[in-house]
């Protein structure tokens, strides 16, 4: 019998993902509960609880830390390390990782190119920038560590409710920093380790309100880099374009490829409920205009699936193919991706009884793409209700009151199933 191929990704070796306030994980779908899912180092053989922080130590003391080493020699000597089990775990189960949609590079390469301690020359290929926490919306799955919106909302209800964030202890510890994304110099430090970038993909916060970020974009196009660069971004699309990112888009024609990924998650005043603080038709406009005005960009839309817009998951599909702008077979200038919500648990579909559930999923086969309907299907059609419904009315209830909103307002229905099955 062959020996099972050892669990080997790229990404240890040429990626670097730097989260909002300036910590850095090996990707973005690490496992969380690992004491190395963020760069660290030892001290007596131990792992220090302090974290790097890319404004403080930079890409190569991050690139070359004790956890990043060991990471890549625990994956060189066949193991898989405890960040990486969030796709080990998913590929046992049959489902598709992370490492599998990067490339899975060949072993003696991987060799040849680190020292006995894992220590690798830092030659950063993959670059995952979330630009801080700068945000004009505060949506509910989100929290004040990924918006600077929902910051008084979190000093308000943060002893009343469980909130979804730590966000004053991150605030006041030495090793966070939301800064970087505002210094010229941050910019300047990255380039010195791209020079064969090829991708690039920048997030936020919403990160066409980071201005100092347009810095790299001239850098990567005046060193003969962008060309190279397939680029991708999320925006919200959720301001004025002439003012805040048709200069950033026009830069974006120089690259290699560009993809411009739209947050939605449901239409009207569902939406905006949803997405506190944006406007429905100033986001459909900007989507068009972008559209029509920079055709040779991909555009797709991310729809964020949680208990809100379950019951209606279907919909901003079928309005988006009204519009002329999607299809299900794929024609169309726009597609749509899925994404869910697990975390907090009170926020999942899972708060929604399994029949509900079953019964909203087989009514809606064929209004989905194939693809984003079977993977909600895998995700809600078998498994159990949390329990944790009180939970969502409690935290819901206590957000509406500081906002002044009420979800009875918007999503009626939805309550009331809620209400009836935890006898509130």
């Amino acid at each position: 019998m062959e020996n099972k191929p050892k669990f080997l990704c790229s990404l240890p070796w040429e990626h670097l993902s730097i989260h909002p306030h300036g910590h850095s994980s090996p990707c973005c779908e690490v496992d969380w509960g690992s004491d190395i899912a963020f760069a660290k180092n030892k001290i007596n053989g131990q792992y220090t609880p302090s974290v790097l922080n890319i404004d403080r130590d930079g890409p190569e003391a991050i690139m070359n830390s004790d956890a990043y080493k060991q990471i890549r020699k625990e994956m060189l000597a066949g193991d898989v390390p405890t960040p990486c089990l969030t796709c080990y775990r998913l590929e046992e189960a049959g489902g598709q990782s992370k490492r599998n949609r990067e490339k899975i590079v060949e072993e003696d390469y991987l060799r040849s190119i680190t020292q006995d301690d894992g220590t690798i020359e830092v030659d950063i290929q993959n670059l995952e920038l979330r630009l801080g926490n700068y945000c004009n919306l505060k949506c509910r799955s989100c929290n004040a560590e990924s918006s600077t919106s929902w910051i008084d909302d979190y000093y308000k209800l943060k002893d009343e409710i469980h909130m979804p964030s730590i966000f004053d202890k991150l605030k006041n510890s030495e090793d966070t920093s939301y800064e970087w994304v505002d210094k010229e110099e941050f910019y300047e430090e990255i380039l010195k380790y791209t020079s064969k970038l090829h991708r690039l993909q920048i997030s936020g916060g919403e990160p066409f309100l980071v201005d100092k970020h347009s810095h790299l974009l001239d850098l990567l196009i005046d060193n003969d880099i962008a060309k190279n660069v397939h680029i991708s971004y999320i925006t919200n699309a959720n301001y004025n374009f002439d003012k805040v990112s048709q200069k950033f888009f026009d830069k974006l024609t120089k690259f290699k490829s560009v993809n411009m990924s739209i947050s939605i998650d449901d239409v009207d005043k569902r939406n905006t409920y949803i997405r506190s603080l944006s406007n429905w038709n100033l986001t459909i406009k900007n989507l068009k205009r972008f559209i029509n005005e920079y055709p040779s960009f991909h555009y797709s839309v991310t729809q964020t699936i949680n208990v809100f817009n379950f019951l209606y998951v279907e919909e901003l599909s079928q309005f988006l193919i009204n519009e002329g702008l999607l299809s299900l077979t794929g024609k169309k200038p726009l597609y749509i991706n899925d994404n869910y919500v697990f975390s907090p648990e009170y926020q999942s579909a899972n708060v929604l009884p399994l029949d509900v559930r079953r019964e909203k999923i087989d009514s809606i086969e064929g209004k989905l793409p194939v693809t984003f309907y079977n993977r909600l299907k895998s995700n809600f059609y078998n498994t159990d209700c949390n329990e944790l419904g009180i939970d969502w009315i409690k935290t819901t209830n206590a957000v509406d009151r500081v906002r002044r909103e009420k979800v009875t307002d918007i999503f009626p229905e939805l309550y009331k199933i809620i209400a009836n099955e935890y006898k509130i």
